[in-house]
């Protein structure tokens, strides 16, 4: 059983932004189109969209989760051979968008990989048809389905706001990618729609920010050059490949604030330690580890934790779990004892922040210190939070 060939050049992920008001034919029983969204009220993110059409807003999974998911799904779909046009089992670069978006909402029923050839199963039952092409509930076109250049024209500054305009970027390196990326906010998981003029009514190529990784920004993409899809710099992109000389992004979550955790080195204590860090009281969802002087560049040392907005887009709440490793600098049993610190930042209307935070004895909330912090610089963090020996 294999699903409709990959169209020419079609779907170009961003099905996702489908907002299916047309609904064509509603198939599923109980289904109904998705709502237009006015010119004048867009949705700020594609995660906002998402969780206004999952049809459970507040079990919807968190924006940090739906940015791990997606990356995820690129790496599983990473090496599957790319077409151009229709052949069953390849993936051009808009079929790999949605596959990736299908596969994260869990609307691919059945997924199998062999090799470089992959088959997915969708249902009829639980999709509409818009434009051609079956749509699940969040508004994303199977594999195959449309164009880039339709997305762009029915989704972009109409259902989600654009996070950029139109960006020339022929012959830019990594640092100038970097600069600028950092400069508009992008964040990993955004969607980046690329071109060779300056002409809106035209895009040609779809892919998936992944993030800077030693300094070299990248792209989850189905490559024709590459014939596969794979991450490259974006360097590579806009130096060797002469028909990608422009490049729009649409924002896949939110800008999160950053909190730096570190070592109070003032405090009294007779040696150095290292804290690991978790997201949950049983310590079991792990974030990193800090300390007053080894780098622990091999155990994940953490500089800033991210937090992604409350939905009033104006405030940021966090909890993290904080256990003392035993000292990397004497003998001695490690410290069980887990240290809850309760995060919150507020923005006001001008955007300027305030940081407050608490520290507890997580068995018993038995109140340790805190602070408030005005004109918090959140977008770029620091150490802020001091851990010490709290026996």
């Amino acid at each position: 059983m294999s699903f409709k060939k990959v169209r020419n050049y079609a779907v170009k992920v961003l099905a996702l932004l489908s907002v299916a008001c047309v609904a064509a034919g509603v198939v599923g029983a109980g289904l109904k189109p998705n709502k237009v969204i006015a010119d004048d009220n867009l949705y700020p993110t594609l995660y906002d969209m998402f969780k206004d059409r999952s049809g459970d807003p507040d079990g919807f999974m968190s924006q940090e989760d739906l940015v791990r998911k997606v990356l995820s799904n690129c790496s599983e779909l990473n090496g599957i051979e790319y077409d151009y046009g229709s052949a069953e089992h390849y993936l051009g670069c808009d079929g790999f968008v949605s596959l990736v978006l299908r596969m994260t909402f869990g609307t691919v029923h059945e997924f199998e990989r062999n090799r470089t050839k992959y088959w997915a199963k969708f249902d009829y039952h639980e999709e509409h048809k818009q434009a051609g092409s079956y749509v699940d509930k969040y508004g994303v076109y199977r594999p195959g389905g449309t164009t880039v250049t339709w997305l762009y024209e029915h989704y972009v500054n109409k259902e989600v706001k654009s996070l950029t305009s139109r960006k020339y970027v022929e012959g830019w390196g990594s640092g100038d990618w970097a600069e600028y990326l950092e400069s508009v906010g992008a964040q990993p998981g955004d969607i980046m729609f690329w071109d060779n003029d300056n002409k809106d009514d035209c895009w040609s190529h779809i892919g998936i920010y992944a993030g800077i990784e030693d300094g070299t920004p990248k792209m989850w993409h189905a490559s024709s050059i590459e014939e596969k899809v794979c991450k490259q710099s974006l360097s590579s992109i806009t130096c060797d490949v002469q028909y990608l000389d422009y490049v729009l992004i649409v924002p896949m979550t939110d800008h999160p604030a950053k909190v730096g955790l570190f070592v109070d080195t003032e405090a009294e204590n007779e040696n150095e330690f290292s804290y690991s860090v978790y997201k949950d009281p049983g310590c079991t969802q792990y974030l990193g580890r800090i300390s007053s002087l080894c780098t622990l560049s091999s155990q994940s040392p953490l500089e800033n934790i991210k937090i992604y907005p409350n939905e009033d887009k104006k405030s940021f709440d966090l909890a993290v779990y904080v256990k003392r490793d035993q000292s990397p600098y004497s003998e001695g049993n490690t410290d069980q004892e887990v240290i809850k610190i309760k995060i919150r930042i507020d923005l006001d209307d001008d955007g300027i922040a305030t940081l407050k935070y608490a520290i507890y004895m997580a068995s018993d909330m038995r109140y340790y210190s805190g602070d408030e912090i005005y004109d918090y610089d959140y977008l770029n963090g620091g150490q802020v939070i001091p851990l010490a020996d709290f026996r």
